[in-house]
């Protein structure tokens, strides 16, 4: 039997819709594949690639952060 999981997102405001069922990423957050980013890396912040939900993506690279809802609520939290 499979369990759904809530989107992590979810608990912040945001204005991007979901798609597909929220699976567990390497932050240890459950998001859905839109709410889901891969950082790349410059080339010299290879610890810092891979995948994270949006709101860890968010809270790392505040400046990057697609959405301005979730920007201000995570920016509210410091």
């Amino acid at each position: 039997m499979s369990t759904q999981h809530e989107c992590y997102i979810e608990q912040f405001p945001h204005s991007l819709p979901h798609r597909d069922q929220a699976e567990l990423r390497p932050c240890g957050h459950y998001a859905c594949p839109p709410h889901t980013i891969t950082y790349y890396g410059t080339g010299e912040d290879e610890e810092l690639v891979g995948d994270y939900c949006m709101v860890c993506y968010s809270r790392r690279f505040p400046h990057l952060c697609p959405d301005p809802l979730l920007r201000r609520a995570l920016l509210s939290e410091s």
